[in-house]
């Protein structure tokens, strides 16, 4: 919860990536509120306070995992709203907004995104999707400690300088400091 909540005004591709570990950790711990209090959130050196609010936030996760029907994959509906907004953005930089930094990025992983695609088998509704698929997936190698291809760090470092420029117009979309061009009449 403590995290979740720094980590959605600072970095909104992070916190749809910790939402997914946190649903991910739910699951491992059979959606038992009781596991998850013993074996997370006891570990944060917190007020009793702060810790019934983090039970709470778990629990109600909880609820809506098991309503959502997601207790065995898939991803919450807020979260996944989340990757939509960001995907808008992202189109929006490629066309409408015509950003040459983004349109740079985007190309030097563009390649890596359609072929991440293809391997998933249609996982990844969209671009974004498949780029914060691959470094969740990359993410939970490195700590199982599995050996990482070179071509595959390469695609990951690709889908996260993409993600880095994208949270950064996000970042200023949401303090208004990213405006979209005016509509020119023809």
């Amino acid at each position: 919860m403590l995290i979740a909540q720094e980590k959605k005004k600072t970095n909104i591709a992070e916190y749809i990536l910790y939402m997914w570990q946190i649903e991910d950790i739910i699951r491992s711990h059979h959606f038992d509120l009781t596991q998850i209090t013993d074996s997370v959130i006891s570990k944060f050196n917190t007020t009793t306070e702060v810790q019934y609010d983090m039970k709470f936030w778990y629990q109600n996760l909880i609820e809506q995992m098991m309503k959502e029907g997601i207790s065995d994959k898939g991803h919450l509906s807020f979260v996944m709203k989340h990757v939509e907004e960001i995907n808008n953005l992202h189109n929006s930089l490629l066309t409408t907004m015509q950003d040459v930094k983004y349109q740079e990025a985007y190309l030097a992983a563009k390649d890596n995104i359609n072929n991440f695609m293809i391997k998933s088998g249609g996982e990844s509704k969209n671009e974004i999707h498949a780029c914060l698929n691959g470094l969740y997936g990359y993410l939970m190698l490195k700590l199982k400690g599995v050996e990482i291809s070179d071509p595959t760090k390469e695609a990951m470092a690709s889908f996260s300088k993409l993600l880095a420029v994208l949270v950064e117009c996000y970042n200023k979309l949401q303090k208004g400091e990213l405006t979209f061009p005016k509509e020119k009449s023809n």
